[in-house]
């Protein structure tokens, strides 16, 4: 759950106490002596297996728990398929999404589906944080580090995968990246104090880090080329292969984003709308080698890849 529509009603006075307005990527109650957290994402193929489609479908659902420090409880599968293709292919998908869930640890409950033009797969998800752990989208800090554990440029890859300019065999690395869980990332969160964070997903590095400054009050300087981005996404998008998305994205952003050395080609993959994004942590500067190192423990990765700065906006530089 990446954000909610402008406009939408405030649960404020009805015992939510995850505050709407700053776009947390779960919703969360009080229960059972901590917090209940509540997110759901589904969507259409991005690869042509349908058992890696699975995988990363369920990863990215799941991935809205880890972003607040909670753990996966329970899930529901949420699915849309034509009557016209193979049953198999769904026993596929359902198979993929189910290998993530018992790797998450979470109980499958069931789920619903309906036929609709084009397969849609996805999670409802519900899990648990204690309230004193609870990780929010808001509380940056002047000072504070930012680290992102993956790499940027799925977006890009999947459509140039559908324009059948690369095959899924020259992205796996990116495929199995999209597929991996950000549970190493959502276990560094609980042993280290951080200040905010969220995952990044739809609207980009650029536009989650945007609303995670926003919630705080902040700014940001984000240093390009310590970024990781998949460097295939980075020849695709110069030769203008990349999705709608990411367009939408950059024309959103508008002035938010500045850019000192660094070419509005080179900005590119920082809007690229990603499906099953890593983690994007502020932190305080005396706890990043404490994270970094918790990361490394789980076989995870992390890239400092800038700032939290007084002021607003982003200043992106070489």
């Amino acid at each position: 759950m990446d954000g909610l529509t402008p406009g939408s009603p405030s649960s404020e006075g009805d015992n939510f106490i995850s505050s709407m307005e700053t776009r947390d990527d779960a919703g969360y109650v009080p229960f059972g002596g901590g917090l209940l957290l509540q997110s759901v994402d589904f969507f259409p193929p991005i690869v042509d297996d349908p058992y890696r489609f699975g995988q990363i479908a369920a990863a990215n659902a799941l991935s809205d728990i880890y972003a607040m420090g909670g753990t996966p409880i329970t899930a529901m599968n949420l699915v849309g398929f034509p009557s016209s293709l193979d049953l198999g292919i769904l026993r596929e998908i359902l198979e993929g999404g189910r290998s993530k869930i018992d790797e998450s640890g979470a109980r499958l409950l069931g789920g619903h589906s309906v036929q609709d033009d084009e397969p849609k797969y996805g999670l409802s998800v519900t899990g648990f944080v204690e309230e004193d752990r609870v990780v929010r989208n808001a509380g940056a800090k002047v000072g504070d580090a930012l680290i992102l554990t993956k790499p940027l440029g799925f977006g890009i890859l999947t459509t140039a995968l559908k324009r059948e300019l690369v095959t899924e065999s020259e992205i796996e690395d990116a495929v199995e990246m999209a597929a991996t869980l950000n549970k190493a990332a959502g276990a560094a969160l609980r042993e280290t104090e951080v200040s905010a964070a969220t995952d990044v997903t739809g609207y980009g590095f650029l536009g989650h880090l945007l609303e995670m400054l926003d919630a705080s009050n902040v700014g940001a300087v984000v240093h390009r080329s310590a970024v990781p981005v998949w460097e295939r996404s980075i020849t695709l998008a110069r030769e203008g292969c990349y999705p709608a998305g990411l367009k939408n994205n950059r024309e959103y952003l508008g002035d938010k984003v500045s850019a000192d050395g660094v070419s509005a080609e080179d900005l590119l993959p920082l809007h690229d709308p990603q499906t099953s994004g890593g983690l994007l942590i502020a932190l305080p500067n005396d706890h990043v080698q404490t994270f970094i190192r918790a990361l490394e423990q789980q076989g995870a990765i992390g890239a400092i890849v800038g700032e939290v700065v007084a002021g607003t906006g982003v200043r992106v530089t070489s």
